[in-house]
């Protein structure tokens, strides 16, 4: 009891908690019978951020023991469903560097946040390379994996398409196809999406999204954060200039306040 009343003591005087702490914190306090108001005392906010590091993805633990007791506090999305979460990569069809053009990749960005804002997915992590992009991203509601996929690659496909022929004539040649069902093929057909069960998992998935521009193949950018077309900015110093992103394990309590 003296060392769940010393956590409750600890946390309860920190100013700087998250408040996804409420959730991993209250079951403690049920078993010994703390009130639930306890919760009212954690406000929002970023803690132990190195900003000298990366990849700073995952928040530290708080542990506190005894002799005869050992808690961990992970101030993380414990409450986190993995139902419907995926890392999907999509492909430029022969790998072309259809994508190099930031126009089209601004057609990806902006059709993934029209995807939530309608509340079809959260998106928690992506990067838009020349001839390929991958997402961390979860549906919401009723939505099917194949639905979600066939509109966003359709809908980016049309927008190309419509771009093409007035500004690239040349370059729509190279994905003409002789099919019943369309002229041109853009991207290779039915990406193929790893489902995501586990933090340590996701933390592998996202941190490979990030480090895709900085890879000797491609030096699109000296550090991770620095590549525009990704979320690696947005968790490493709270950068939102794609306010369609969720971070995975802090969600509403990200960024951080000033």
């Amino acid at each position: 009891m003296k060392t769940l009343d010393r956590a409750e003591n600890i946390l309860g005087r920190a100013d700087n908690l998250p408040l996804n702490f409420q959730q991993s914190i209250m079951p403690i306090f049920a078993l010994t019978g703390k009130n639930a108001d306890t919760r009212s005392r954690f406000r929002p906010a970023w803690c132990c951020h190195q900003a000298d590091t990366y990849p700073p993805t995952l928040p530290y633990h708080l542990s506190l023991s005894t002799r005869n007791l050992s808690i961990l506090i992970y101030p993380g999305n414990l409450q986190q469903r993995y139902t419907d979460l995926y890392f999907t990569p999509a492909t430029v069809r022969d790998w072309k560097h259809l994508l190099r053009l930031d126009k089209y990749k601004r057609i990806i960005a902006e059709s993934l946040a029209y995807l939530v804002r309608e509340k079809s997915v959260n998106v928690y992590a992506f990067v838009i390379m020349p001839n390929h992009f991958h997402l961390v991203w979860q549906l919401i509601g009723n939505q099917t994996l194949s639905r979600i996929q066939l509109r966003l690659m359709k809908f980016v496909a049309q927008q190309i398409r419509f771009d093409l022929p007035d500004h690239h004539p040349k370059v729509l040649e190279h994905f003409k196809v002789e099919r019943n069902d369309r002229n041109y093929q853009f991207f290779k057909e039915r990406p193929l999406s790893v489902p995501l069960f586990t933090d340590e998992v996701v933390l592998q998935k996202i941190d490979y999204i990030h480090l895709n521009p900085v890879q000797p193949k491609w030096q699109l950018a000296a550090k991770p954060e620095d590549y525009a077309w990704s979320s690696a900015a947005f968790y490493h110093s709270a950068d939102m200039r794609w306010s369609f992103l969720t971070h995975f394990w802090y969600g509403e309590d990200w960024p951080p306040p000033l």
